[in-house]
């Protein structure tokens, strides 16, 4: 790939026409696409900013600032300058680095997999002593997601460092230290959580240590200190996030409505905080009342409850429920109305996480996926035109293949067939449509008198989504070494990758719990069938993350496919050591979100990789058609 670069002289005199009253300090910092007004900027700085893009368009872009372990992302306002798009910032006192996200399309740019990242200085020149680190705790955490690569023993490194010149930081670095560092070697982990334990006998402890030390318990796996150390800090620290997290496990384990009451009572009584704990308790009793059909109760303790993001979650979620099932339709609705009321509320209400844009474009997804609640709520009583004024909202937003179909069905019992024809059209060519979908386009196109054949005009549309999905693939298609693996099948067979050398194999990374993978797996079944006689087409769908383990997770597994009479051939992904969260193989393949789906060619190289589901099990079948077919060189 290749990007416009400048020399440092012509970088200079471009980033000074930025301004005609400040010259930059000094020699202008260039990082991949990226030039920077300062070499070693400092908090407090206005630092002036250029990125070369590949696009033409505005690349969607913001800057986060870390302090320490924190980290505060902020929008950049990029504006096109000639070849390049620029910005000027003004550097939080209290920052320590800088990472800055380009997303150009529906991809991150991250400067080969290195990231753009900036260490700050003081006024002498010298980096902070925290920019190092408190950079690579971010990009640990958060960097797989914008394309950032980042090594284990760099991280474990800089913690290491920060450690041993300011022992101050270890409230920030100890414990992530900790945790990264079990990943590659839990002896050695354990070691050091049992040494820092150690290290606390015999003094006068602080709340801060009793955490730290509970902490290093939960690393530990070591219940009866856990008890303990919780009992301490419930009596002499009552309001300490770790004692409002236990009230919150055992409400998530309690089995009546009685014992959830006692829950709520002991923590009115001994802490009392309000928070996000607080209103998890309220919560869940009134959803209890609610299963237990007392309205009256349900409402008391809903209202209590201000958190109000998480309530209209709740909101949404039983009203879904009762739509589906058709029941309850009035509290239904009443339900769903208070979720996107609460929404509405919410547009000046920013967590730190946010910058204002993404807070925004969050708001609008949510409101989009509570009107398909809503919509779907009237239209079961029979209130068709205020359904799809609701429905209108939820298709706004990126909609997935039953949204659009809610809507179709909407308008196709208004008898708007002009406006179906237009919309199913739209969903059709863009490559979203489903049987559903051709379905409503045919009633209402028949119902229209369009002069063309049916047949000739939907042949047409399918001919153009598919070329769309064709070229788009091909752009997308990568020639990447596979890492092999043996795994253990439900049968008990090994099976080799290095076997099926020769072979199009897709590989399907999923988990009992993951939602879109189940979702998923209709369509998964279908393309399973259709290469079931082709002997150079393999799918093996890998079993990872599971929350369980060794027998129970094998179990577990093994039922859920013989329930669902899946012929998946399902690998059982190993544990980097009993007990751990880690897996070997998809660690691997370096999968940060499941279902992940891999298409291999017959050369042994990743051709083609897929994340997510977006709900249309037939566009599922006919885009794994097209990488098998491509990966195959057909």
């Amino acid at each position: 790939m290749k990007h416009l670069r400048l020399s440092a002289f012509l970088a200079f005199t471009a980033l000074s026409l930025l301004s005609c009253s400040d010259e930059p300090k000094e020699t202008p910092l260039s990082i991949g696409n990226l030039e920077l007004s300062e070499t070693k900027p400092s908090p407090g700085d206005s630092l002036k900013i250029a990125y070369t893009s590949k696009d033409s368009l505005v690349p969607e872009a913001f800057y986060v600032y870390t302090v320490a372990s924190s980290a505060y992302p902020v929008d950049l306002n990029l504006v096109k300058d000639g070849e390049r798009f620029t910005d000027a910032i003004k550097i939080p006192d209290s920052a320590d680095g800088l990472i800055f996200h380009f997303k150009n399309g529906e991809e991150y740019e991250a400067n080969g997999e290195k990231g753009y990242t900036v260490n700050l200085y003081d006024a002498e020149g010298e980096m902070l002593p925290s920019s190092k680190v408190a950079i690579a705790h971010y990009i640990s955490g958060r960097g797989s997601y914008y394309g950032i690569k980042t090594e284990s023993d760099s991280t474990l490194a800089a913690y290491t460092q920060a450690l041993e010149n300011d022992a101050a930081s270890s409230e920030d670095w100890l414990l992530p230290q900790i945790y990264l560092m079990s990943r590659s070697d839990a002896e050695q982990a354990n070691t050091l959580a049992q040494k820092t334990i150690d290290s606390y006998s015999g003094k006068t402890l602080t709340e801060k240590d009793y955490t730290t030390l509970f902490r290093l318990a939960q690393f530990k796996k070591d219940q009866p200190a856990q008890d303990s150390l919780l009992a301490i800090l419930k009596t002499e620290y009552p309001k300490n996030t770790w004692v409002l997290n236990n009230y919150v496990s055992q409400m998530r384990q309690a089995k009546s409505v009685d014992e959830q009451l006692e829950i709520l009572d002991d923590f009115n009584e001994n802490s009392g905080a309000d928070g996000t704990q607080k209103d998890f308790l309220y919560r869940t009793i009134a959803t209890t009342f609610l299963e237990n059909g007392n309205i009256e109760a349900y409402t008391e303790y809903m209202d209590k409850a201000s958190d109000d993001m998480s309530k209209a979650s709740i909101l949404n979620n039983l009203a879904w429920e009762r739509a589906e099932n058709g029941e309850e339709l009035e509290v239904a609705e009443t339900m769903s109305k208070q979720s996107l009321d609460i929404i509405d509320a919410q547009k000046s209400d920013k967590p730190d996480y946010y910058t204002a844009k993404q807070f925004e474009k969050s708001l609008a997804s949510t409101k989009a996926m509570y009107s398909d609640t809503y919509g779907l709520i009237l239209f079961k009583q029979g209130k068709v035109k205020e359904a799809i004024a609701a429905q209108e909202v939820a298709v706004a937003d990126r909609a997935t293949a039953d949204v659009t179909e809610r809507y179709l069905q909407f308008l196709t019992a208004d008898e708007q067939y002009d406006k179906v024809v237009e919309k199913a059209t739209e969903y059709i060519k863009d490559g979203n449509g489903t049987s559903a979908t051709k379905e409503y386009l045919k009633t209402a196109y028949t119902a229209s008198e369009q002069d063309e054949d049916f047949e000739n005009y939907l042949s047409g549309l399918e001919k153009i989504a598919h070329d769309n999905a064709l070229a788009e693939l091909k752009k997308e298609m990568i020639d990447e070494e596979a890492p092999t693996f043996n795994l253990k099948n439900l049968n008990g067979e090994e099976i080799a990758l290095t076997d099926l050398k020769g072979k199009t194999v897709v590989l399907d990374f999923w988990a009992t719990w993951c939602g879109p993978c189940k979702i998923s797996f209709p369509g998964m079944q279908k393309a399973v069938t259709k290469y079931a006689d082709n002997d150079q087409v393999e799918f093996l769908f890998i079993d990872t993350w599971e929350s369980t383990s060794g027998e129970a997770r094998e179990k577990g597994v093994s039922d859920f496919i013989a329930s669902n009479a899946y012929t998946f051939n399902v690998l059982m992904d190993t544990p980097k050591e009993e007990g751990s969260r880690e897996y070997d193989v998809v660690s691997a393949y370096e999968v940060d979100g499941i279902p992940t789906k891999f298409v291999l060619g017959p050369d042994g190289k990743i051709k083609f990789k897929a994340v997510g589901f977006d709900g249309n099990t037939d566009g599922l079948v006919e885009e794994l058609d097209m990488m098998i077919a491509l990966a195959s060189g057909q």
